[in-house]
Protein backbone atom coordinates (compact mmCIF):
# COMPACT_ATOMS: atom_id res chain seq x y z
CA UNK A 1 0.00 0.00 0.00
CA UNK A 2 3.24 2.46 0.95
CA UNK A 3 4.66 1.98 -2.07
CA UNK A 4 1.53 2.27 -4.03
CA UNK A 5 0.70 5.24 -2.44
CA UNK A 6 4.56 6.44 -2.98
CA UNK A 7 4.36 5.71 -6.70
CA UNK A 8 1.27 7.85 -7.11
CA UNK A 9 2.63 10.67 -5.43
CA UNK A 10 5.57 10.43 -8.06
CA UNK A 11 3.53 9.85 -10.73
CA UNK A 12 1.26 13.20 -9.90
CA UNK A 13 4.85 14.64 -9.20
CA UNK A 14 6.10 13.92 -12.55
CA UNK A 15 2.95 14.53 -14.54
CA UNK A 16 3.31 18.56 -12.77
CA UNK A 17 6.53 19.07 -13.71
CA UNK A 18 5.78 18.23 -16.89
CA UNK A 19 3.25 20.89 -17.27
CA UNK A 20 5.27 23.46 -15.51
CA UNK A 21 8.00 23.08 -18.35
CA UNK A 22 7.88 25.85 -21.38
CA UNK A 23 5.41 27.95 -21.58
CA UNK A 24 1.47 28.34 -22.00
CA UNK A 25 -0.05 31.52 -22.30
CA UNK A 26 -3.59 31.62 -22.41
CA UNK A 27 -4.91 35.03 -24.07
CA UNK A 28 -8.66 36.28 -23.64
CA UNK A 29 -9.39 39.44 -26.23
CA UNK A 30 -13.21 38.92 -27.01
CA UNK A 31 -12.56 41.88 -29.99
CA UNK A 32 -9.90 39.81 -31.53
CA UNK A 33 -12.20 36.76 -32.10
CA UNK A 34 -11.33 34.54 -34.85
CA UNK A 35 -7.95 36.92 -35.73
CA UNK A 36 -4.57 35.70 -35.30
CA UNK A 37 -2.28 37.57 -33.05
CA UNK A 38 1.16 37.39 -32.27
CA UNK A 39 3.78 37.09 -29.38
CA UNK A 40 6.78 38.93 -29.90
CA UNK A 41 9.60 40.62 -27.29
CA UNK A 42 11.71 43.85 -27.32
CA UNK A 43 15.02 42.97 -28.85
CA UNK A 44 16.48 46.85 -28.97
CA UNK A 45 14.13 49.92 -28.89
CA UNK A 46 13.38 49.41 -32.59
CA UNK A 47 13.87 45.57 -33.07
CA UNK A 48 10.41 43.39 -32.25
CA UNK A 49 11.05 39.69 -33.72
CA UNK A 50 8.01 37.57 -33.80
CA UNK A 51 8.43 34.50 -31.35
CA UNK A 52 4.74 32.68 -31.98
CA UNK A 53 1.47 33.27 -33.66
CA UNK A 54 -2.31 31.63 -32.95
CA UNK A 55 -5.66 32.22 -34.17
CA UNK A 56 -8.01 32.88 -31.52
CA UNK A 57 -11.01 30.94 -31.53
CA UNK A 58 -14.84 32.97 -31.60
CA UNK A 59 -14.72 33.79 -27.81
CA UNK A 60 -11.43 35.55 -28.58
CA UNK A 61 -9.56 32.89 -26.46
CA UNK A 62 -6.35 30.89 -27.64
CA UNK A 63 -2.97 29.84 -26.08
CA UNK A 64 0.41 30.66 -27.16
CA UNK A 65 2.39 27.35 -26.22
CA UNK A 66 6.05 26.02 -26.54
CA UNK A 67 8.10 22.92 -25.27
CA UNK A 68 11.18 25.45 -23.77
CA UNK A 69 10.82 28.05 -21.09
CA UNK A 70 11.01 31.91 -22.41
CA UNK A 71 13.94 34.35 -21.57
CA UNK A 72 12.58 37.14 -19.35
CA UNK A 73 11.97 40.10 -20.69
CA UNK A 74 9.48 42.50 -21.75
CA UNK A 75 7.25 40.83 -24.50
CA UNK A 76 4.64 41.94 -26.46
CA UNK A 77 1.03 40.89 -27.70
CA UNK A 78 0.64 42.00 -31.55
CA UNK A 79 -2.79 42.91 -32.88
CA UNK A 80 -4.43 41.34 -36.08
CA UNK A 81 -3.38 44.32 -37.80
CA UNK A 82 0.27 43.86 -36.77
CA UNK A 83 0.45 48.22 -36.01
CA UNK A 84 -0.33 47.83 -32.51
CA UNK A 85 1.08 45.90 -29.24
CA UNK A 86 0.15 45.39 -26.03
CA UNK A 87 3.19 45.11 -23.63
CA UNK A 88 4.17 42.65 -20.13
CA UNK A 89 6.56 41.10 -18.39
CA UNK A 90 7.26 37.42 -18.58
CA UNK A 91 9.70 35.92 -16.10
CA UNK A 92 9.60 33.37 -13.95
CA UNK A 93 5.51 33.05 -14.29
CA UNK A 94 5.16 31.05 -17.65
CA UNK A 95 1.96 29.29 -17.12
CA UNK A 96 -0.49 32.61 -17.19
CA UNK A 97 -3.82 34.04 -18.21
CA UNK A 98 -3.94 37.41 -20.16
CA UNK A 99 -7.44 39.50 -21.02
CA UNK A 100 -7.29 42.94 -22.06
CA UNK A 101 -9.35 45.20 -23.81
CA UNK A 102 -7.94 47.02 -27.16
CA UNK A 103 -9.68 49.89 -27.00
CA UNK A 104 -8.09 50.75 -23.05
CA UNK A 105 -4.98 48.51 -22.54
CA UNK A 106 -3.94 50.70 -19.44
CA UNK A 107 -6.84 49.97 -17.07
CA UNK A 108 -8.00 46.89 -18.46
CA UNK A 109 -4.86 44.37 -19.03
CA UNK A 110 -4.73 42.07 -16.25
CA UNK A 111 -3.14 38.46 -15.45
CA UNK A 112 -3.44 34.92 -13.04
CA UNK A 113 -0.78 33.57 -12.46
CA UNK A 114 1.96 36.32 -13.52
CA UNK A 115 3.13 38.47 -10.29
CA UNK A 116 5.83 40.11 -12.54
CA UNK A 117 3.07 40.92 -14.99
CA UNK A 118 0.63 42.32 -12.48
CA UNK A 119 3.39 44.35 -11.05
CA UNK A 120 4.72 45.98 -14.54
CA UNK A 121 1.54 46.57 -15.28
CA UNK A 122 0.37 48.28 -12.14
CA UNK A 123 3.44 50.60 -13.05
CA UNK A 124 2.01 51.63 -16.21
CA UNK A 125 -1.05 52.62 -14.93
CA UNK A 126 0.72 54.97 -12.26
CA UNK A 127 3.39 55.89 -14.83
CA UNK A 128 0.84 57.15 -17.20
CA UNK A 129 -1.12 59.36 -15.04
CA UNK A 130 2.32 60.77 -13.52
CA UNK A 131 4.14 60.81 -17.11
CA UNK A 132 1.06 62.59 -18.48
CA UNK A 133 1.35 65.16 -15.56
CA UNK A 134 4.83 65.79 -15.70
CA UNK A 135 4.41 66.15 -19.96
CA UNK A 136 1.44 68.99 -19.42
CA UNK A 137 3.78 70.77 -16.54
CA UNK A 138 6.93 70.93 -19.33
CA UNK A 139 4.93 72.83 -21.72
CA UNK A 140 4.16 75.74 -18.96
CA UNK A 141 6.02 78.90 -18.39
CA UNK A 142 8.03 77.33 -15.94
CA UNK A 143 6.81 79.62 -12.91
CA UNK A 144 8.25 78.64 -9.25
CA UNK A 145 5.00 76.99 -8.40
CA UNK A 146 5.00 74.67 -11.76
CA UNK A 147 8.64 73.61 -10.73
CA UNK A 148 7.74 72.91 -7.32
CA UNK A 149 4.92 70.47 -8.44
CA UNK A 150 7.07 68.59 -11.31
CA UNK A 151 9.71 67.76 -8.70
CA UNK A 152 7.38 66.77 -6.62
CA UNK A 153 5.65 64.57 -9.26
CA UNK A 154 9.27 63.38 -10.13
CA UNK A 155 10.22 62.24 -6.59
CA UNK A 156 6.64 59.94 -6.48
CA UNK A 157 8.07 58.40 -9.67
CA UNK A 158 11.51 57.46 -7.80
CA UNK A 159 9.83 56.42 -4.47
CA UNK A 160 7.80 53.87 -6.38
CA UNK A 161 10.44 52.47 -8.49
CA UNK A 162 13.11 52.32 -5.51
CA UNK A 163 9.93 50.67 -3.44
CA UNK A 164 9.78 48.21 -6.09
CA UNK A 165 13.73 48.20 -6.27
CA UNK A 166 13.67 46.88 -2.48
CA UNK A 167 10.31 44.75 -2.51
CA UNK A 168 12.14 42.62 -5.42
CA UNK A 169 15.58 43.26 -5.81
CA UNK A 170 15.87 40.41 -8.79
CA UNK A 171 12.84 40.66 -10.54
CA UNK A 172 12.30 41.57 -13.98
CA UNK A 173 10.53 45.24 -13.20
CA UNK A 174 13.65 46.03 -10.90
CA UNK A 175 16.19 45.12 -13.86
CA UNK A 176 14.46 47.55 -16.07
CA UNK A 177 14.71 50.18 -13.73
CA UNK A 178 18.30 49.58 -12.63
CA UNK A 179 18.90 50.15 -16.88
CA UNK A 180 17.15 52.93 -17.06
CA UNK A 181 19.42 54.39 -13.91
CA UNK A 182 22.57 56.33 -14.35
CA UNK A 183 25.25 56.97 -11.66
CA UNK A 184 24.40 60.14 -9.13
CA UNK A 185 27.98 61.92 -9.38
CA UNK A 186 29.14 63.31 -5.51
CA UNK A 187 28.07 66.36 -5.01
CA UNK A 188 31.35 68.84 -4.81
CA UNK A 189 32.17 68.86 -1.78
CA UNK A 190 32.66 65.50 -1.29
CA UNK A 191 34.94 65.57 -4.33
CA UNK A 192 38.90 66.10 -3.89
CA UNK A 193 40.07 69.56 -2.13
CA UNK A 194 36.19 69.61 -1.32
CA UNK A 195 35.14 71.46 -4.62
CA UNK A 196 33.98 70.17 -7.96
CA UNK A 197 36.07 68.02 -9.81
CA UNK A 198 35.06 67.40 -13.60
CA UNK A 199 37.47 64.69 -13.91
CA UNK A 200 37.16 63.48 -10.78
CA UNK A 201 32.63 63.62 -11.89
CA UNK A 202 33.75 61.84 -14.99
CA UNK A 203 35.79 59.27 -13.81
CA UNK A 204 33.18 58.50 -10.84
CA UNK A 205 30.11 58.36 -13.91
CA UNK A 206 32.20 55.94 -15.84
CA UNK A 207 33.17 53.81 -12.99
CA UNK A 208 29.87 53.18 -11.57
CA UNK A 209 27.92 53.05 -14.83
CA UNK A 210 27.78 49.22 -15.15
CA UNK A 211 27.61 48.81 -11.20
CA UNK A 212 23.89 47.47 -10.95
CA UNK A 213 23.71 45.52 -14.06
CA UNK A 214 25.05 41.76 -14.83
CA UNK A 215 26.18 41.74 -18.11
CA UNK A 216 25.47 37.93 -18.10
CA UNK A 217 21.25 38.20 -17.83
CA UNK A 218 20.11 38.11 -21.16
CA UNK A 219 16.79 39.08 -20.18
CA UNK A 220 18.33 42.65 -20.42
CA UNK A 221 18.18 42.04 -24.45
CA UNK A 222 14.40 41.79 -24.42
CA UNK A 223 13.94 45.31 -23.30
CA UNK A 224 13.43 48.43 -24.86
CA UNK A 225 16.03 50.15 -22.55
CA UNK A 226 19.63 48.07 -22.21
CA UNK A 227 20.60 48.96 -26.16
CA UNK A 228 20.77 52.90 -25.56
CA UNK A 229 22.44 52.51 -22.21
CA UNK A 230 25.13 49.85 -23.88
CA UNK A 231 25.19 53.05 -27.13
CA UNK A 232 25.66 55.64 -24.54
CA UNK A 233 28.21 54.45 -22.72
CA UNK A 234 30.81 53.66 -26.28
CA UNK A 235 29.38 57.19 -27.73
CA UNK A 236 29.55 59.37 -24.81
CA UNK A 237 31.23 57.82 -21.61
CA UNK A 238 33.95 55.82 -22.82
CA UNK A 239 37.31 58.28 -23.96
CA UNK A 240 37.33 58.40 -27.50
CA UNK A 241 40.84 57.04 -28.14
CA UNK A 242 41.78 53.97 -29.33
CA UNK A 243 43.50 52.06 -26.35
CA UNK A 244 40.64 53.56 -23.86
CA UNK A 245 38.15 52.18 -25.81
CA UNK A 246 40.14 48.40 -26.73
CA UNK A 247 40.43 48.18 -22.52
CA UNK A 248 36.43 49.25 -22.38
CA UNK A 249 35.67 46.77 -25.24
CA UNK A 250 37.34 44.03 -23.46
CA UNK A 251 35.87 44.93 -20.05
CA UNK A 252 32.35 44.66 -21.18
CA UNK A 253 32.74 41.32 -23.43
CA UNK A 254 34.63 39.83 -20.56
CA UNK A 255 31.62 40.51 -18.01
CA UNK A 256 29.34 38.93 -20.44
CA UNK A 257 31.49 35.99 -21.93
CA UNK A 258 29.90 32.76 -20.21
CA UNK A 259 27.02 33.65 -21.46
CA UNK A 260 26.50 33.42 -25.78
CA UNK A 261 23.60 35.89 -26.53
CA UNK A 262 25.12 38.56 -24.47
CA UNK A 263 28.40 38.14 -25.90
CA UNK A 264 27.28 37.95 -29.20
CA UNK A 265 25.01 40.57 -29.21
CA UNK A 266 27.49 42.88 -27.63
CA UNK A 267 30.65 41.81 -29.67
CA UNK A 268 28.45 42.15 -32.80
CA UNK A 269 27.16 45.98 -32.06
CA UNK A 270 31.17 46.91 -31.46
CA UNK A 271 31.92 45.08 -34.77
CA UNK A 272 29.80 47.17 -36.58
CA UNK A 273 30.67 50.38 -34.63
CA UNK A 274 34.29 50.25 -35.37
CA UNK A 275 34.78 48.33 -38.68
CA UNK A 276 34.13 51.98 -40.21
CA UNK A 277 34.12 54.05 -37.38
CA UNK A 278 33.43 57.91 -37.65
CA UNK A 279 36.44 59.21 -35.97
CA UNK A 280 39.27 58.84 -37.38
CA UNK A 281 41.77 56.45 -35.56
CA UNK A 282 39.18 54.40 -34.17
CA UNK A 283 39.33 51.54 -36.85
CA UNK A 284 42.37 50.23 -34.70
CA UNK A 285 39.19 48.88 -32.61
CA UNK A 286 38.57 46.59 -34.81
CA UNK A 287 41.79 45.55 -35.57
CA UNK A 288 42.53 44.73 -31.83
CA UNK A 289 38.96 42.92 -31.55
CA UNK A 290 39.48 40.97 -35.03
CA UNK A 291 42.80 39.44 -33.35
CA UNK A 292 41.53 38.50 -29.81
CA UNK A 293 37.50 37.97 -31.25
CA UNK A 294 37.10 37.35 -34.55
CA UNK A 295 40.63 35.47 -35.59
CA UNK A 296 40.90 33.20 -32.50
CA UNK A 297 37.23 32.21 -33.30
CA UNK A 298 35.64 33.53 -29.72
CA UNK A 299 32.80 35.32 -32.34
CA UNK A 300 32.60 32.00 -34.66
CA UNK A 301 28.55 33.21 -35.93
CA UNK A 302 29.60 34.64 -39.15
CA UNK A 303 28.13 33.80 -42.61
CA UNK A 304 30.94 32.97 -45.38
CA UNK A 305 29.85 36.47 -46.90
CA UNK A 306 30.19 37.93 -43.73
CA UNK A 307 33.21 36.55 -43.02
CA UNK A 308 35.12 37.60 -46.02
CA UNK A 309 34.21 41.17 -45.19
CA UNK A 310 35.33 41.05 -41.94
CA UNK A 311 38.86 39.24 -42.71
CA UNK A 312 38.94 41.97 -46.09
CA UNK A 313 38.35 44.73 -43.63
CA UNK A 314 41.17 43.92 -41.37
CA UNK A 315 43.69 43.65 -43.55
CA UNK A 316 42.95 46.32 -45.50
CA UNK A 317 43.03 48.18 -42.00
CA UNK A 318 45.66 46.81 -40.02
CA UNK A 319 49.07 48.13 -42.09
CA UNK A 320 48.05 51.91 -41.61
CA UNK A 321 46.80 52.62 -38.53
CA UNK A 322 47.44 55.97 -36.95
CA UNK A 323 50.67 56.31 -35.22
CA UNK A 324 52.32 53.55 -36.97
CA UNK A 325 54.99 53.63 -39.95
CA UNK A 326 53.10 53.85 -43.29
CA UNK A 327 53.98 51.23 -45.73
CA UNK A 328 56.42 51.24 -48.09
CA UNK A 329 55.75 52.76 -51.63
CA UNK A 330 58.44 52.09 -53.79
CA UNK A 331 56.84 53.71 -57.44
CA UNK A 332 57.63 55.44 -60.45
CA UNK A 333 57.35 58.85 -61.58
CA UNK A 334 56.09 60.44 -65.02
CA UNK A 335 59.43 60.58 -66.85
CA UNK A 336 60.30 56.54 -65.64
CA UNK A 337 62.18 57.87 -62.59
CA UNK A 338 62.16 55.85 -59.44
CA UNK A 339 60.08 56.88 -56.10
CA UNK A 340 60.84 55.70 -53.05
CA UNK A 341 58.49 57.24 -49.99
CA UNK A 342 60.68 56.81 -47.48
CA UNK A 343 63.89 58.67 -49.33
CA UNK A 344 61.54 61.42 -49.00
CA UNK A 345 63.24 64.22 -46.38
CA UNK A 346 60.35 66.30 -44.91
CA UNK A 347 59.08 67.31 -41.57
CA UNK A 348 55.70 66.20 -42.50
CA UNK A 349 54.85 64.36 -46.14
CA UNK A 350 51.19 64.53 -47.43
CA UNK A 351 50.60 61.70 -49.55
CA UNK A 352 47.33 61.74 -52.11
CA UNK A 353 46.08 58.82 -53.94
CA UNK A 354 43.79 60.26 -56.67
CA UNK A 355 42.33 59.16 -60.04
CA UNK A 356 42.46 62.17 -62.79
CA UNK A 357 39.44 60.59 -64.45
CA UNK A 358 37.63 60.78 -61.38
CA UNK A 359 35.00 63.79 -60.95
CA UNK A 360 35.29 64.10 -56.72
CA UNK A 361 39.23 64.07 -57.29
CA UNK A 362 39.00 66.54 -60.01
CA UNK A 363 37.37 68.82 -57.64
CA UNK A 364 39.52 68.16 -54.18
CA UNK A 365 43.13 67.74 -56.02
CA UNK A 366 43.07 71.54 -57.56
CA UNK A 367 42.08 72.53 -54.22
CA UNK A 368 44.71 70.73 -52.29
CA UNK A 369 47.57 71.91 -54.81
CA UNK A 370 46.46 75.40 -54.01
CA UNK A 371 46.79 75.20 -50.24
CA UNK A 372 50.09 73.41 -50.49
CA UNK A 373 51.82 75.92 -52.90
CA UNK A 374 50.53 79.13 -51.16
CA UNK A 375 50.83 77.54 -47.77
CA UNK A 376 52.68 74.77 -46.80
CA UNK A 377 55.67 74.19 -49.56
CA UNK A 378 57.72 77.18 -48.48
CA UNK A 379 57.31 75.31 -44.79
CA UNK A 380 58.96 72.37 -45.82
CA UNK A 381 55.90 69.71 -46.48
CA UNK A 382 56.28 67.63 -49.61
CA UNK A 383 53.44 66.33 -51.08
CA UNK A 384 53.24 63.25 -53.10
CA UNK A 385 50.77 62.17 -55.30
CA UNK A 386 49.65 58.76 -56.40
CA UNK A 387 47.96 57.26 -58.87
CA UNK A 388 45.18 54.68 -58.36
CA UNK A 389 43.17 54.43 -61.74
CA UNK A 390 42.58 56.24 -65.06
CA UNK A 391 45.39 55.16 -66.62
CA UNK A 392 49.14 56.73 -66.90
CA UNK A 393 48.19 58.98 -70.16
CA UNK A 394 45.36 60.54 -68.57
CA UNK A 395 47.44 61.53 -65.54
CA UNK A 396 49.83 62.86 -66.88
CA UNK A 397 47.97 65.17 -69.01
CA UNK A 398 46.14 66.15 -66.11
CA UNK A 399 49.24 66.86 -64.38
CA UNK A 400 50.22 69.23 -66.72
CA UNK A 401 46.89 70.96 -67.74
CA UNK A 402 47.02 72.01 -64.00
CA UNK A 403 50.64 72.83 -63.40
CA UNK A 404 50.89 70.35 -60.88
CA UNK A 405 54.49 70.64 -61.04
CA UNK A 406 55.04 71.97 -57.07
CA UNK A 407 55.07 68.05 -56.08
CA UNK A 408 56.17 64.52 -57.00
CA UNK A 409 53.71 62.39 -59.02
CA UNK A 410 54.07 58.44 -59.31
CA UNK A 411 52.23 55.38 -59.86
CA UNK A 412 52.48 51.76 -60.07
CA UNK A 413 53.93 50.40 -63.00
CA UNK A 414 52.18 47.06 -64.54
CA UNK A 415 55.29 45.44 -64.14
CA UNK A 416 55.41 46.18 -60.41
CA UNK A 417 51.75 45.27 -59.68
CA UNK A 418 52.64 41.54 -61.75
CA UNK A 419 55.88 41.51 -59.28
CA UNK A 420 53.94 42.04 -56.35
CA UNK A 421 51.19 39.27 -57.20
CA UNK A 422 53.39 36.61 -57.96
CA UNK A 423 55.56 37.52 -54.78
CA UNK A 424 51.89 37.47 -53.02
CA UNK A 425 52.86 40.88 -51.46
CA UNK A 426 50.25 43.37 -50.49
CA UNK A 427 49.57 46.02 -52.92
CA UNK A 428 49.38 49.82 -51.76
CA UNK A 429 45.53 49.64 -52.27
CA UNK A 430 45.27 47.20 -49.15
CA UNK A 431 47.95 48.86 -47.65
CA UNK A 432 46.62 51.92 -47.59
CA UNK A 433 42.71 51.04 -47.56
CA UNK A 434 42.51 52.50 -51.06
CA UNK A 435 38.50 51.03 -51.93
CA UNK A 436 38.11 54.90 -53.36
CA UNK A 437 39.61 58.02 -54.42
CA UNK A 438 41.06 60.03 -53.66
CA UNK A 439 42.38 59.51 -50.11
CA UNK A 440 44.94 62.15 -48.43
CA UNK A 441 47.05 60.73 -45.40
CA UNK A 442 49.61 62.85 -43.33
CA UNK A 443 52.97 61.49 -42.59
CA UNK A 444 55.36 62.87 -40.02
CA UNK A 445 59.11 62.83 -40.22
CA UNK A 446 59.44 59.54 -39.56
CA UNK A 447 57.00 58.14 -42.14
CA UNK A 448 54.74 57.73 -39.39
CA UNK A 449 50.60 58.53 -39.73
CA UNK A 450 49.22 61.27 -38.63
CA UNK A 451 46.30 61.80 -40.08
CA UNK A 452 44.71 59.68 -43.03
CA UNK A 453 41.61 60.01 -44.86
CA UNK A 454 41.11 63.46 -44.47
CA UNK A 455 39.44 67.00 -46.30
CA UNK A 456 41.98 69.29 -47.95
CA UNK A 457 40.29 71.36 -45.25
CA UNK A 458 40.81 69.07 -42.65
CA UNK A 459 44.45 68.53 -43.55
CA UNK A 460 45.41 72.59 -43.06
CA UNK A 461 43.66 72.46 -39.55
CA UNK A 462 46.03 69.52 -38.48
CA UNK A 463 49.02 71.00 -40.25
CA UNK A 464 48.50 74.35 -38.19
CA UNK A 465 47.86 72.39 -35.13
CA UNK A 466 51.24 70.85 -35.73
CA UNK A 467 52.81 73.56 -36.33
CA UNK A 468 51.61 75.52 -33.57
CA UNK A 469 52.98 72.80 -31.03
Amino acid sequence: MIKLFTALVFTLLSVFAIAQTGYKIDVNVKKFANQYVYLGYYYGPKNLPIKDSIKLDKLGKGSFKGKEKLIGGVYLLGYPSKNKFAEFIINKSQQFTITFNPDDVVNTLAFTNNIDGTEFQNYQKFISVKGKRIEDLNKQTQTEQVKAERQKLTNEVEAYRNNIIKKNPKGMLTTIFNLMQRPTIPDGKTHPGGKFDSNYAWFFYKNNYWNKIDLNDQRILRTPVFEPMFDEYFENIVYPSPDSIKRDVDKVLTAAYNNKDMFKYMSSKLVERYVNPTIMGLDAVYVHMYEKYIATKKMDWFDDKQKKFLNDRYYFLVGNLIGEPAAPLVLQDTIGKPVNLYEIQAPYTIVVFWDATCGHCQEVVPKLDSIYVNKWKAKGVKLLGVMTDGGIEAYKKYIVEHNFSSWLHAYQTDEQRKADNEAGRANFRQLYDITSSPKIFLLDDLKRIKAKQITWEQLDKILDDLHKK
